[in-house]
């Protein structure tokens, strides 16, 4: 069984790093290797994630708050590009961020009609409430 934090690290966390990595290069002009330094990852991943063979966003982009969500990553990059802020704090916040748009509880639900998860222990459909998640 994956619980949320889980499906957030599996699932969500590779979209939102490939959208900022792709923001920070193309829109900001950061070197890769640099992006691969503030993200404490490897200069091979962010090449990945840039180049579109990492952080597959098709679960999340049939949500219909994936385009305000992006909004969000976009935010994101402009604080992580000026130094505004650091990227554990964008990462956090983009991660309560997909909670509060349902997009967590949309990979629930298309993992759970792959057969992939059964009876979430933290989702309000299996009975449990995810406002304390």
């Amino acid at each position: 069984m994956r619980h949320s934090c889980e499906m957030i690290v599996v699932d969500i966390l590779p979209v939102v790093r490939k959208e900022l990595a792709v923001e920070l290069v193309r829109t900001y002009g950061m070197r890769k290797v640099a992006v691969a330094r503030l993200f404490g990852i490897s200069g091979t991943a962010i090449s990945q994630y840039v180049h579109g063979s990492r952080g597959n966003r098709s679960m999340l982009e049939s949500n219909s708050n994936y385009e305000e969500f992006m909004n969000e990553i976009k935010l994101s990059a402009e604080r992580l590009a000026s130094k505004k802020s650091e990227p554990v704090d964008e990462l956090c916040r983009l991660c309560k961020t997909a909670k509060k748009m349902g997009l967590l509880a949309h990979v629930h639900d298309e993992l759970k009609e792959k057969g992939s998860l059964h009876n979430c222990p933290e989702c309000p459909r299996d009975g449990v409430d995810t406002n304390n998640i």
